[in-house]
């Protein structure tokens, strides 16, 4: 079956929704396994544990490299060809994770994971042109369960792997697993293609002028990238206050409250509904104000583990159900670039992500808990500035994309 990217389908199954949000879940949760391995890692290597943490940041940022280099491909290539040969791509290098003999090597081949595993953000585009007007918004949130069970699932899984059977070992059963993926994409998935007949170089030169032209994408990336660094600052020092009294917890601990947050993952849905009825601006207001109120309460909750796991849930709604909410806006841009619209999109997400990780653990370093929490606050603060007053002005960008024959 081929679905043509210019063709609005009517229809989508609930069996190939299912099946994206699995394989996004699969994939995105690579990005986030080395998270509740920091510790373990750092006694592996030999090293500190807030040392060990620059892998978390490099996940990140390689994440972000892939969505700025390999997502825009998805606008002039078929999508399926191009997340089966990512998925064997992000085979071989966990294999390579789980061989690391020391923290240098694992930095790198934590850096060209996060490249490689950019298959979700191929996979949503793919989802939103396949969707109909009346119902991308719920489509988009049914298959944002996917991404953030595989977030918050690594944590569980990879936390339990790690207690019984070594770091290693959750490398090598993701390995194993993404090749189970590529059975699934290759039988089930529908074939695309892109709108746009042009050259890699061309592609890459028109993200530019893009992004200057639309001011819904500036406040998008600018909204999502705070809070998503709001959100990365919350998971990455958790480990090190459930290793501090009062609680002195092992790293399964961050997994069993990551599993608590897998619940938020059924807000994406609610959100996506709420966007088809009420809009997005009202929606990502409403997502911003959860986990600004979440972040105010664990400044004094932090330290009671109940106030923790609810801080846990409503960080994890709030901050899942806003990136809903800002693809909605972005998709809304024309469907002959939602590739490099997502990847533009994802980039400063992750940006944010990796700078929330890196300031996240200079907060903890220099003023444990409570610093991470007044730094969270301030990244959401900018958040909701963003929807109020961002506006980078736009320049003249000639005849660019006409010459190019690149679409914005």
């Amino acid at each position: 079956m081929i679905v043509k990217d210019s063709e609005k389908a009517s229809h989508i199954s609930r069996g190939l929704v299912l099946l994206m949000a699995t394989v996004c879940g699969f994939t995105v949760a690579n990005v986030y396994l080395n998270q509740t391995l920091l510790v373990s890692m750092s006694t592996s290597f030999h090293v500190s544990a807030a040392s060990i943490g620059i892998i978390a940041t490099l996940a990140q940022i390689g994440y972000a490299l892939g969505n700025l280099l390999i997502v825009p491909l998805g606008d002039i290539f078929e999508r399926k060809k191009m997340i089966l040969f990512l998925l064997f791509a992000i085979c071989i290098v966990l294999a390579l994770n789980a061989l690391s003999i020391n923290k240098t090597w694992m930095m790198v081949t934590s850096l060209v994971l996060g490249i490689v595993t950019v298959v979700p953000q191929i996979i949503v585009p793919l989802a939103a042109n396949i969707a109909s007007d009346h119902s991308r918004g719920k489509v988009l949130g049914n298959v944002a369960i996917g991404l953030v069970c595989g977030i918050l699932g690594a944590r569980l899984v990879s936390g339990f792997i790690d207690v019984h059977f070594g770091w290693r070992m959750v490398y090598w059963t993701s390995a194993v697993a993404t090749l189970f993926m590529i059975l699934l994409v290759y039988i089930y998935f529908p074939k695309s293609k892109g709108g746009n007949a042009t050259s890699y170089k061309h592609l890459l030169m028109s993200l530019g002028p893009l992004f200057i032209k639309e001011r819904a994408l500036q406040k998008a990336c600018v909204n999502q990238g705070m809070m998503f660094a709001s959100f990365s600052a919350f998971w990455t020092t958790l480990v090190f206050l459930l290793h501090t009294h009062p609680y002195s917890y092992g790293s399964g601990m961050v997994g069993v409250i990551g599993l608590v947050g897998i619940a938020g993952a059924f807000a994406t849905p609610i959100i996506g509904r709420l966007i088809d009825t009420k809009g997005e601006k009202f929606a990502s207001l409403l997502c911003m104000s959860v986990s600004l109120l979440a972040f105010i309460g664990l400044i004094r909750e932090g330290y009671w583990l109940p106030g923790l796991i609810l801080g846990a849930l409503l960080i994890t709604i709030g901050t899942q159900a806003n990136q809903v909410a800002c693809q909605f806006t972005i998709f809304q841009l024309g469907e002959e670039k939602r590739s490099r619209l997502n990847g533009l999109y994802m980039v400063s997400t992750f940006l944010g992500g990796s700078l929330g990780s890196y300031v996240g653990l200079l907060a903890w370093i220099k003023w444990q808990w409570h610093g991470v929490c007044v730094i969270a606050i301030l990244m959401i603060a900018i958040s909701f500035c963003s929807l109020i007053s961002i506006n980078i002005p736009k320049k003249t960008i000639g005849n660019f994309t006409n010459k190019k024959g690149i679409n914005m």
